[in-house]
């Protein structure tokens, strides 16, 4: 016992406590992942159209934009994009696993399907999380991590889409999906990409907040 203590502190001090606590984030967020989506979520406290979901305790949803959302917990801030178009054409995008990520994996649980990547940038977590048609993504504190992709994974397991709204927005031509000209939510190969336009609709939600506390509006972001 001793001797594998010995190894153990040797082995802590040769490659820093980072080293061991980014090995028990990775496992904890499997652990995470996996609890939530084996429950069979059936709460929601948002509705909006075509599709409902469930924020936890603390969080808030505030300037939503047709299918994008910003929501606030105490210490950070979440990018929610549902994507009701692609969920009703049944279409998806691949995903391409790489190897500069310090989590990257592919999902499915029910029937639905996905992914989670977490990048590091700037010693903070990028997360990049899509679900079901919906994605979430966030730029946080690394000891916030857990907490996070807890209320990601129940943010992204409780969406519900109503098939017969969405059908009747679909036939009245009521959603609007022409290519936005300011885009979150579109997987970027360049992580600072995000980080730029994460700090361009920051700036904008201020001003805008200022001014009238009118709802975003991504599309008149210039």
């Amino acid at each position: 016992m001793k001797k594998i203590y010995a190894f153990l502190l040797s082995l802590l001090l040769l490659t820093g406590c980072s080293t061991i606590d980014l090995y028990t984030n990775q496992n904890n967020v499997d652990n995470i992942v996996k609890d939530v989506f084996s429950k069979n979520i059936n709460l929601y406290n948002n509705v909006f159209d075509g599709y409902k979901f469930y924020t936890p305790r603390g969080l808030k949803v505030i300037d939503k934009n047709k299918y994008n959302c910003k929501i606030l917990t105490n210490d950070e801030t979440l990018y929610l994009y549902v994507d009701v178009v692609s969920y009703y054409y049944k279409r998806t995008k691949p995903h391409y696993n790489k190897d500069n990520m310090i989590l990257s994996k592919d999902l499915s649980y029910n029937g639905k399907n996905g992914y989670i990547q977490i990048s590091e940038i700037n010693n903070k977590y990028y997360i990049e999380y899509l679900f079901n048609y919906s994605k979430i993504e966030a730029y946080i504190n690394k000891n916030n991590l857990n907490e996070t992709i807890l209320n990601m994974t129940y943010i992204l397991s409780s969406i519900d889409y109503n098939d017969k709204v969405i059908k009747t927005l679909v036939d009245k031509n009521a959603l609007d999906y022409k290519e936005e000209k300011f885009d979150l939510f579109e997987s970027k190969s360049d992580k600072s990409n995000f980080l730029e336009a994460l700090e361009k609709y920051d700036n904008y939600v201020e001003k805008n907040e200022s001014n009238d506390n009118e709802v975003l509006n991504v599309d008149e972001i210039e």
